[in-house]
């Protein structure tokens, strides 16, 4: 029930909003500052015809007081503190990323998800991710990432000079969306996700009421290959079956659904989103604890925003590399992963079988 009055409050307090309230008010004491000043000193003295009843109206003047005179200075100065304080803080500190790197995606920024009251004030859109043609290049997106995170993409490009707020979402293969959530695990900036809803086939934000959706209580499988194996798989936007998860791992992994009937776009509230993903990050935290535990393998059945809250949680030097599986609905299986580690991302394919790993070690 409180979610309910809460996500009402704020939804129709959000259409009284004004982009420069901060400004707004600095102008009307501004304005009373000078009006009082106007009042206190002026003369008013108008004429009226002859055959008026009353021939003239007059209004003396008079020394204003001293202490009028330090009200309105005072009023002036608070209201330019309050206009340069809002211009100086919304100053292009807002920046939008799109994240587009599968077959035919469209690259622009979806600018009708932004809060009408801080489009004045955004960066211009970054585009992550390789637009891919018909026959994707893995690859390619992977040198693409690594690039990415060598320069410090989003402190030093993204969110440089004071950059305060991010809105970020998109469409692209699990692995690399959990992949950039990771880029951002250390970011100060507050974040706001978008998604494309499958219901209009639009982006919009996670600002429906909050439905507490949680996870199954599933125990977890503790038991790690001999390979210090284990896995984690979580089936939201459809259920994952243990018959499509590598055979030397099913029996080593935990599979976990909602507390609700499976969907697309099951969370549509970002408070929600947060608890989910913090209640997946303890498990990996469980899991990276094993003794014996090398590598937590992840199968995820998740919208776009899930994925990316969920690399936030990535916590080096805390959890085992984590290993990111690609589902193929073609052949109804996990054909391709990447491995993620504190430097960087590589496919997996390349280091299943080496008994170290050179370069993520």
């Amino acid at each position: 029930m409180w979610e309910r009055v809460k996500w009402l409050v704020i939804t129709v307090l959000k259409f009284k909003r004004t982009a420069y309230p901060r400004t707004k008010w600095g102008v009307s004491l501004c304005l009373a500052a000078l009006m009082s000043g106007v009042f206190s000193v002026g003369v008013l003295n108008v004429q009226f015809k002859s055959d008026f009843i009353i021939n003239t109206l007059g209004l003396i003047g008079q020394e204003p007081s001293l202490y009028s005179m330090y009200l309105s200075v005072a009023l002036i100065c608070l209201g330019s503190m309050l206009i340069y304080s809002e211009w100086n803080l919304k100053l292009r500190h807002t920046a939008n990323v799109l994240i587009s790197s599968m077959p035919g995606l469209s690259v622009d920024f979806p600018h009708e998800v932004l809060d009408p009251t801080e489009k004045a004030f955004c960066r211009e859109p970054m585009i992550l991710g390789v637009s891919q043609t018909a026959t994707e290049d893995i690859e390619q997106q992977i040198k693409r990432y690594n690039a990415e995170l060598e320069v410090d993409l989003f402190k030093r490009h993204i969110l440089h000079e004071k950059g305060q707020r991010l809105y970020i979402g998109g469409l692209a293969r699990i692995p690399f969306l959990v992949s950039y959530g990771a880029m951002l695990r250390n970011i100060s900036a507050e974040i706001i996700y978008f998604d494309k809803f499958h219901r209009n086939g639009l982006y919009s934000l996670l600002t429906e009421e909050n439905e507490q959706i949680s996870l199954s209580t599933t125990p977890l499988v503790t038991a790690v290959t001999s390979t210090g194996d284990i896995g984690l798989a979580i089936g939201f936007t459809t259920p994952i079956n243990a018959s499509q998860i590598p055979l030397d791992l099913q029996d080593a992994t935990t599979i976990i659904y909602p507390t609700i009937e499976n969907g697309r776009n099951l969370i549509k509230n970002q408070d929600n989103l947060y608890e989910i993903s913090a209640q997946i990050g303890k498990m990996i935290d469980t899991l990276s604890a094993l003794p014996d535990c090398r590598k937590i393998h992840l199968f995820l059945s998740v919208q776009s925003a899930l994925a990316i809250e969920l690399g936030r949680r990535y916590q080096e030097g805390t959890h085992k590399n984590w290993v990111i599986h690609n589902f193929d609905p073609s052949t109804n299986s996990y054909n391709w992963a990447i491995i993620l580690s504190k430097s960087g991302i590589a496919d997996y394919r390349n280091f299943e079988h080496a008994e170290t790993d050179p370069v993520l070690a």
